[in-house]
C-alpha cells in the first residue's frame, strides 16, 4: 500500500478493459484513486482541472488519437512531467516508436486475462508508485 494517496488518470474507451484495470488496482491498493475518461478531450479537461500523479492510457481512442494526446500533455507546462504509461492492444513497432517519440514513459501490451491485469497492476504499483521518485512538487500539487 502507498503511504500518500496517488491519483491516476485512466484514459480508456473500452468499458471492459477499463473495468478490468480499475478492479485490479482496487484489489491491490485502495489508496490509489483512479479517474476514468474515455477520450482525449476528457483527458485534457481532467488534467487541466486537477492534479494527477500518473496517466495510464490507450492509444486507440475515439476522435483525437492517443499519440496526439501524448503530444498535448507533454506540451503543457502543468502536465509535461507526469509519468505516462501506454497500455494498448497494439504491438506494432511503429506505434511503440511513435508513443516513445511523443513522450510516453513506458509502453505495454494490454493483458489478455483478469489474472494478467492484476499482475500488471501489481507491477505498476511496485515500480511507479513504490520505487520511483517523482519530480519535486508533483505530489504536492492539488
Amino acid at each position: 500500500m502507498t503511504s500518500t494517496p496517488k491519483r491516476l488518470l485512466l484514459v480508456e474507451d473500452d468499458a471492459h478493459d477499463a473495468r478490468f484495470v480499475m478492479r485490479a488496482f482496487a484489489q491491490i491498493d485502495k489508496s490509489i484513486e483512479l479517474v476514468l475518461v474515455t477520450d482525449a478531450d476528457e483527458a485534457v479537461e481532467q488534467l487541466s482541472s486537477g492534479h494527477f500523479d500518473y496517466m495510464l492510457m490507450d492509444i486507440k481512442l475515439p476522435g483525437s488519437d492517443g499519440i496526439e494526446l501524448l503530444r498535448r500533455v507533454r506540451k503543457s507546462r502543468a502536465t509535461a512531467l507526469i509519468p505516462i504509461i501506454v497500455l494498448t492492444s497494439s504491438i506494432n513497432p511503429a506505434d511503440v516508436l511513435h508513443c516513445y517519440g511523443a513522450g510516453a514513459n513506458a509502453y505495454a501490451a494490454k493483458p489478455s486475462s483478469v489474472i494478467e491485469y492484476r499482475r500488471f497492476a501489481e507491477a505498476f504499483i511496485r515500480f511507479w508508485v513504490e520505487s520511483t521518485i517523482l519530480p519535486p512538487g508533483m505530489s504536492a500539487r492539488r
